[in-house]
């Protein structure tokens, strides 16, 4: 079996796949990670994920099956993270009440043969009607820092959920059964 190194610096991403491989490397290289005008969501997080895998390619001196990951919330407008409280507030009182989408990309590449697969992952998430009081409260948590569309349902984010329809690990930011179908299918290799 092949190393497994992530392409995150992500503390949820670590976790997650830390339940199935006891030894990651965690290789995160800085990338831009800016939308494109007229990106749709799934073009833009495939692009920054695979922005990301070929950075860690590039720079990693180790060699194995690289894994990067991007996630956006979209409601009529991409969202990734918020900059500040007054934009985390705009996105969560906007998200209130409605359906949006949370896509997550996916890139795989192997850096002995450089084979390389992109793909993406799409869940619906339906948000409860919120009061600016409850948005406040939630983002005075701290939690939405770092999230995108400001939220985060593996924690006291929970409570603005009335329901999903999809991966509930895609929410949380890398939708480990499609990962590991494109791992089985593509790199003869898988998380168990």
């Amino acid at each position: 079996m092949k190393k497994i190194i992530l392409a995150s610096k992500s503390p949820r991403r670590i976790e997650m796949l830390g339940r199935y491989i006891n030894d990651i490397t965690v290789f995160s290289a800085d990338v831009d990670e800016a939308v494109h005008e007229g990106d749709s969501p799934q073009t833009s997080v495939m692009r920054i994920s695979l922005k990301k895998a070929l950075a860690a390619s590039d720079q990693c001196s180790q060699n194995g099956v690289i894994i990067a990951a991007d996630t956006v919330v979209y409601l009529n407008r991409i969202m990734g993270k918020p900059k500040d409280y007054r934009e985390g507030f705009e996105m969560l009182k906007s998200l209130s009440g409605k359906t949006h989408e949370v896509y997550t990309g996916i890139s795989i590449i192997d850096s002995e043969t450089g084979k390389k697969i992109i793909d993406y992952e799409k869940t619906s998430v339906e948000f409860n009607c919120l009061t600016d009081e409850f948005i406040m409260r939630y983002l005075d948590l701290g939690e939405y820092r770092d999230k995108a569309g400001a939220y985060g349902i593996q924690g006291y984010g929970e409570l603005l959920i009335k329901e999903i329809h999809g991966c509930y690990n895609n929410v949380k930011g890398l939708p480990l059964t499609k990962l590991n179908c494109l791992l089985t299918k593509h790199f003869s290799h898988n998380l168990l």
